[in-house]
C-alpha cells in the first residue's frame, strides 16, 4: 500500500515541476519577445523549444498516470471502507494552512521576478557588446567607402544640391551600403550652402520610379539632426557624445583632404541581425 502511494506522489511530483518547466520557458518566451531580448542565439532558442514541447509531452502523460493512479486508490479506499466501515489510516492526509499556499504563490512569484531582473541584466549586457560590435564594423566599413563619397561630395561645393540631383558614385556607394545585411539603412545628410537651418538628406532606400528625387530637404528640429548640424559647421562634440550611445546607429562625418566637413552618413544596423557571427578585418561580413 505504501509502496503505492509513494509511486503516486513521485508522479504527481515529477509532474509538477515538468509543469514548472514548461510556464517558465513559456514567460521567458513572452518576455524575451516583447523585450526583444538577445540572450539566446538561434540553437539555444532551438533547444529550450525543444525542452519546452518534451516536457510539455511528458506532463500530460504524468497527468494521466497520475489520474490513473488515483482511480486505483480511490477503488481500494472504496474496498477497504467497506470491509472495515473505517478508511485507512495512510489514506489521511494532514490539513495544509491557506498561508503555506499563499507562501509558495509569493515564492514562485519572486523566483520569476528574480529570474526575469537578472535576464535583463544579462541582456542589458549583451546589448551594449552587440551595440559596439556593429559600430566597429560600421567604422570598418567606412574606411572601405568612405573616400568613394568624397568626390561626389565636394562637387556640392561647387553646385548647390538640389532635389534632382542623381551623382552616380553617389549612388553605387549607397546602394552597396544598403546591400550590407548589417545594415537597415544608411541616409547621408549634406549642408545647405543658402540656408544653414536646413539639411539634406539622401536615403539608401530603393527608389520606386526614376523620376523620384533622391535628396530630400528638411528643417532642422530633432537632436541628432542638431548634432549632424554642428558636425558640418566644424564642432563634432554632440555627434560623438551620440556614437557612445548603446544604439545601433553610428555616425560619420566625411571630410575632405584639408579635414573640411563634406556630410555625414549615418548607419542604422539590422536588429534582426545576428552579431555574434561577425569577425573584423577583411572577413567582417559572413
Amino acid at each position: 500500500m505504501k509502496q503505492q502511494v509513494k509511486l503516486l506522489s513521485l508522479t504527481v511530483w515529477v509532474t509538477v515541476w515538468l509543469l514548472l518547466l514548461g510556464a517558465t520557458l513559456v514567460v521567458l518566451g513572452v518576455f524575451n519577445q516583447q523585450l526583444k531580448w538577445d540572450i539566446f542565439s538561434p540553437q539555444v532558442e532551438a533547444f529550450l523549444y525543444g525542452v519546452f514541447f518534451s516536457s510539455l509531452m511528458l506532463s500530460i502523460f504524468g497527468v494521466a498516470i497520475a489520474f490513473v493512479l488515483s482511480l486505483k486508490r480511490i477503488v481500494e479506499a472504496v474496498e477497504a471502507l467497506e470491509r472495515k466501515g473505517s478508511l485507512d489510516p495512510a489514506l489521511a492526509v494532514p490539513k495544509t494552512r491557506p498561508l503555506t499556499y499563499v507562501g509558495y504563490m509569493l515564492g514562485l512569484f519572486a523566483a520569476f521576478a528574480a529570474l526575469i531582473g537578472v535576464l535583463g541584466l544579462v541582456d542589458y549586457q549583451v546589448q551594449v557588446h552587440r551595440s559596439e560590435v556593429f559600430k566597429r564594423i560600421a567604422a570598418e566599413q567606412m574606411q572601405r567607402f568612405g573616400q568613394r563619397l568624397i568626390p561626389p561630395l565636394s562637387q556640392f561645393q561647387k553646385t548647390p544640391v538640389s532635389a534632382s540631383a542623381k551623382p552616380k558614385l553617389l549612388q553605387e556607394v549607397m546602394n552597396a551600403f544598403r546591400e550590407l545585411p548589417f545594415v537597415r539603412q544608411a541616409m547621408l545628410y549634406v549642408p545647405d550652402s543658402r540656408d544653414g537651418s536646413v539639411l539634406w538628406r539622401y536615403t539608401s532606400y530603393p527608389q520606386v520610379s526614376k523620376d523620384d528625387a533622391p535628396f530630400q530637404r528638411f528643417l532642422v528640429v530633432k537632436q541628432f539632426e542638431e548634432a549632424i548640424q554642428q558636425s558640418l559647421k566644424g564642432n563634432s562634440k554632440a555627434l560623438e557624445d551620440l556614437n557612445r550611445q548603446s544604439k545601433l546607429e553610428w555616425y560619420h562625418t566625411i571630410k575632405d583632404d584639408r579635414g573640411k566637413p563634406l556630410g555625414v552618413l549615418k548607419i542604422e544596423g539590422n536588429p534582426s541581425e545576428n552579431f555574434r557571427e561577425y569577425r573584423l578585418g577583411s572577413s567582417a561580413i559572413p
